[in-house]
């Protein structure tokens, strides 16, 4: 007799925009397990992505090496349901392979996003785009092949260019995957700031196809140094002048023919 296929939640999301709180009302309100970020040194390269195989996607989209890294993962899911909010992910063919198995009609992706002033000063608070090897594993890299935005757009801004242009390439990511995949798995959207409120939490709730009152877990892994005002002026003045349409960009790139997928030759 054939093992049905798990429900499954995963998020489609930048890091630091509140993966881990989600992964903690989640637990709390199906009461069940959700995990965020397995770190096991063995959960690297077999539930985690390694910086090869977030590197390789990237590069040269979804070929063999990421592939053989989601039939591993995949194959792992043995409970009735799996919950998972771990933001490399959706950097590295989450939603490729998913959709092309049994499990993409039991599918969840909550498309998770935060306000972009706030989500920028965090990066550039912890330094996360000083050293390459942490874009490599945890965020996104200009230098990739596979991108949408432009990081020329960014040059010009020192510091804080790389992180402006995680920020937007995440966005366009969202808008496209929903744009071309929004027929194979359900897509939900969140906002950080929304769904931390009680009335925010409950809609939410309610959109994941879930009834009855949810509960709100603590805030958790915030920056515990201060945000100086002057920088989020700073990043509130540049971004309000960039006219950023996520879907008209990820429409674009679909008409041009962009794609994830393994374009490297043999």
């Amino acid at each position: 007799m054939t093992k049905a296929s798990p429900e499954t939640i995963f998020t489609l999301s930048a890091g630091r925009t509140g993966t881990a709180w989600l992964s903690d009302f989640l637990a709390v309100n199906f009461k069940c397990d959700a995990l965020h970020e397995p770190l096991g040194i063995e959960d690297f390269g077999n539930r985690m992505p390694d910086i090869k195989i977030m590197r390789s996607f990237n590069e040269t989209g979804n070929n063999a090496i990421v592939k053989d890294f989601w039939k591993r993962k995949l194959s792992m899911l043995t409970s009735n349901m799996h919950i998972e909010t771990n933001h490399t992910l959706g950097k590295c063919g989450l939603i490729e392979n998913i959709s092309h198995t049994q499990l993409a009609e039991k599918s969840k992706i909550i498309i998770l996003k935060r306000d972009i002033v706030r989500q920028c000063a965090s990066y550039v608070m912890r330094h996360d785009f000083v050293h390459i090897t942490t874009a490599w594993q945890w965020y996104l890299h200009p230098s990739y092949q596979k991108k949408i935005i432009n990081p020329k757009l960014f040059s010009r801004f020192e510091g804080i260019g790389l992180a402006l242009w995680y920020c937007y390439e995440m966005a366009a990511r969202q808008a496209y995957y929903k744009l071309y995949f929004g027929s194979k798995v359900k897509f939900i959207d969140a906002q950080l700031e929304d769904i931390t409120t009680p009335s925010g939490a409950q809609k939410f709730w309610q959109a994941i196809g879930q009834s009855g009152q949810c509960s709100l877990p603590p805030r958790k892994n915030e920056n515990r140094m201060q945000t100086p005002k002057e920088l989020i002026e700073h990043l509130a003045k540049i971004t309000s002048k960039f006219q950023f349409d996520p879907n008209i960009i990820a429409q674009q790139a679909f008409e041009d023919g962009f794609s994830f997928e393994n374009t490297q030759t043999a």
